[in-house]
């Protein structure tokens, strides 16, 4: 699991990094929501039961995916993705 430091780090980064992000996809899906969303997961320390109970349904399917990433990254003990390297492509110019 990552440390404190590392959580309040990412934290810190997608909270600095969202309103730079473009706000939807070409689908409509809401990339602001998707960064809550794994802002959320890392702040409160969700657990899979969690997500799910938050984002239950194909509505809230980028938010879900987003939330997975955040958690896979914060158990890992490898060198993952950060969730907000994720989402520097979206960054609008």
């Amino acid at each position: 699991m990552r440390t404190e430091d590392e959580i309040n780090d990412e934290i810190y980064r997608l909270k600095d990094m969202k309103p730079i992000v473009r706000h939807t996809t070409a689908f409509g899906d809401d990339n602001w929501a998707a960064i809550e969303a794994q802002i959320l997961v890392l702040e409160k320390r969700m657990d899979m039961d969690s997500i799910y109970a938050m984002w239950p349904d194909e509505d809230g399917m980028h938010e879900c995916d987003s939330a997975q990433e955040a958690f896979a990254w914060m158990n890992s003990e490898e060198d993952a993705q950060f969730p907000s390297d994720g989402w520097r492509s979206l960054v609008r110019k």
